[in-house]
C-alpha cells in the first residue's frame, strides 16, 4: 500500500463539541451517539474549516470528506487518464468502509427528518465503485472510471430538512360552537400552530349506521378540494371525531347580525361563493340534500372580507351510493315539497333550497321574495314548485347572478 500521508498536510485532534440542549427523541440520541464517534478523529484543519457552519456535525463530515479525498486521489494515480488499473487491497477496504459510513450517516439523519446530500461527482464514484470494489486482493479499476474530480476546497456534504417534528399528546381547551342531532362541534387552538381548529364528534350511543354516515361525511370532505368547501383534516377512530377548518359563523348568524350594513356588492360575492361551492359539489356527482342557512359557514377576516364554506355533508348522496336516510330525519332543513322519495333527490332539488338561501343572502328574509327585479326573478325560478321550471344546473344561476351589475333599490327588508 502506498504511503498516503502526503495528502494530510497537518493534523489537529478535534475537541468534543457540546451537543445542543433538548435532544430527547430516539432519533436525536442516535445522531448524538453516531457523531460522538468522530470527536477523536485526527482531521486536517482545512477540512474542518469547510464544515464549521454545520455545528456539531462538522467533525463527521470533515473526517469522511478528508478520507474520501485520500482514496480518490490515490485512485486517480493508479488509473491515470481513464485507463484501467489496480486499486490496492487496503485502499479498497478503506473505500468500502467509507461507503458504509456515508450510508449510515444518511440513514440516521433521515430518521430525524434531515436529508444528507453528497456532491454529484462523489455520489457517482461511491455508487459505481460498489460494483467492482472487493475487500481482498485489490480491486480492478475499470477503464473510463477516472479521472475523478477531487474537491478539496468546497463542501461535498449538505443538509436539508425532509420532515418536521410535530408535538403530540398536548391538550387544548374545547369551546362548544354547535350542536346537532348526531354530533357536537367544538373549537380549540392547535398547540403546534396557534390557530383555531374545529372538531366534530359523534354523540355517544350512535349506532353502526350513524357511525357509517359520519365516516362517509369525513371521507367526502377529504375527497373534495375547493376554496368554498369546508376542509377536513384528520379522523379519530378512538372517539369517532374529526378535525376541520374553523369558521367564525353560520350564514344565518352572519346575515342576521349584519343585514343592515352589508352592501349589495358584498352580498353578490357571498352568493357567488356559495354557488361556486355547490356547483363544484354537483360537478363531482354529489347532491347536498341538506342546504340551509346554518350549513353554509362564514370565515370572517379584517376589513369585512369573508369566505363562504359549504359544510355539513352528512346527508350528501354520491351518485353511485345507495346509502340514504329517511325523510323523517330532515327536520330543520329547507325541504322541497316536490320530493316524494328522498332516495330520488337530485340536483334540481338542491336548487329549490338555493332559492331560499339566495333570498336570505340578498334580502335577509327566510322566505322566497317575490319582487319583480332581477334578484326576485332568480329566486322565484330556483324555488318554482314545478322542478321542470327551475334552473336545471347551478352554473346557469351563477351566470345570471354575475350579470347583475347594479345595486337594486330596496336593498334589504
Amino acid at each position: 500500500m502506498r504511503d498516503t500521508s502526503e495528502f494530510w498536510p497537518w493534523f489537529v485532534l478535534s475537541k468534543p463539541i457540546p451537543y445542543p440542549y433538548g435532544m430527547k427523541s430516539v432519533e436525536d440520541l442516535r445522531i448524538q451517539r453516531l457523531l460522538a464517534e468522530y470527536d477523536s478523529h485526527e482531521i486536517d484543519l482545512a477540512y474542518l474549516a469547510l464544515y464549521q457552519g454545520a455545528e456539531e456535525r462538522h467533525c463527521a463530515f470533515a473526517s469522511i470528506h478528508q478520507r474520501l479525498d485520500v482514496e480518490l486521489q490515490w485512485m486517480n494515480t493508479k488509473a491515470r487518464n481513464g485507463q484501467s488499473g489496480h486499486f490496492n487491497a487496503d485502499n479498497s477496504r478503506s473505500l468500502l468502509n467509507l461507503i458504509d459510513e456515508v450510508a449510515e450517516l444518511t440513514r440516521v439523519f433521515a430518521k430525524s427528518g434531515v436529508s444528507v446530500t453528497i456532491s454529484s461527482e462523489y455520489d457517482r464514484v461511491l455508487t459505481e465503485s460498489k460494483a467492482w470494489l472487493v475487500d481482498s486482493g485489490g480491486s480492478p479499476i475499470p477503464e473510463g472510471f477516472t479521472p475523478i474530480v477531487v474537491e478539496k476546497y468546497e463542501q461535498i456534504f449538505s443538509l436539508d430538512d425532509v420532515s418536521v417534528k410535530i408535538k403530540t399528546e398536548m391538550n387544548s381547551e374545547l369551546k362548544l360552537v354547535g350542536q346537532g342531532a348526531f354530533a357536537n362541534v367544538h373549537s380549540f387552538v392547535d398547540p403546534n400552530y396557534g390557530i383555531r381548529v374545529a372538531r366534530k364528534k359523534l354523540r355517544k350511543g350512535a349506532d353502526e349506521r350513524e357511525i357509517q354516515r359520519f365516516r362517509q361525511e369525513f371521507d367526502l370532505l377529504k375527497e373534495l378540494s375547493f376554496p368554498y368547501i369546508l376542509q377536513a383534516y384528520k379522523f379519530s377512530e378512538d372517539d369517532n371525531s374529526y378535525t376541520m377548518e374553523f369558521c367564525d359563523q353560520t350564514l344565518g348568524d352572519y346575515i342576521g347580525m349584519n343585514n343592515n350594513t352589508i352592501k349589495f356588492h358584498a352580498r353578490k360575492r357571498i352568493a357567488l361563493q356559495f354557488l361556486y361551492g355547490l356547483n363544484y359539489l354537483h360537478s363531482k356527482g354529489h347532491v347536498h340534500r341538506d342546504l340551509s342557512y346554518n350549513n353554509v359557514l362564514v370565515r370572517v377576516y379584517d376589513a369585512g372580507a369573508v369566505i363562504i364554506k359549504l359544510s355539513d355533508f352528512g346527508l350528501v348522496k354520491k351518485h353511485e351510493s345507495e346509502f340514504t336516510m329517511t325523510e323523517t330525519q330532515l327536520k330543520g332543513t329547507i325541504r322541497d315539497p316536490a320530493v316524494e322519495n328522498f332516495q330520488e333527490f337530485g340536483k334540481v332539488n338542491d336548487i329549490y333550497a338555493v332559492g331560499y338561501v339566495l333570498s336570505f343572502i340578498f334580502k335577509g328574509q327566510k322566505r322566497v321574495i317575490s319582487e319583480p327585479r332581477a334578484i326576485g326573478e332568480i329566486v322565484q325560478k330556483c324555488a318554482h314548485s314545478d322542478p321542470s321550471h327551475r334552473y336545471q344546473d347551478v352554473l346557469s344561476i351563477i351566470q345570471d347572478i354575475e350579470n347583475i351589475e347594479f345595486e337594486p333599490e330596496g336593498e334589504t327588508a
